[in-house]
């Protein structure tokens, strides 16, 4: 957030294998994607400009061995 300050930027955008995170402090606008791998999160911005964390809501949980079936669809199995 420093370097943000020092550069007059409105905002920060990253991502990284840690949880998804969004917030205003310091008057920055901090976000964190979260990652692909293993939270499954993006960031999606609107056409009127706001910013949301989404979540694959397909994603396999921690353990959960993914196959798919004879129509190709996911199928998890714990």
């Amino acid at each position: 957030m420093a370097q943000a300050t020092k550069h007059d930027v409105q905002g920060v955008i990253c991502g990284h294998t840690h949880h998804a995170l969004m917030h205003d402090d310091f008057g920055i606008r901090y976000i964190n994607t979260g990652d692909w791998v293993e939270s499954c999160t993006a960031v999606v911005e609107h056409w009127d400009g706001r910013f949301e964390i989404v979540r694959w809501r397909n994603a396999p949980r921690k353990g959960e061995v993914q196959r798919h079936d004879e129509s190709g669809f996911l199928a998890l199995e714990a």
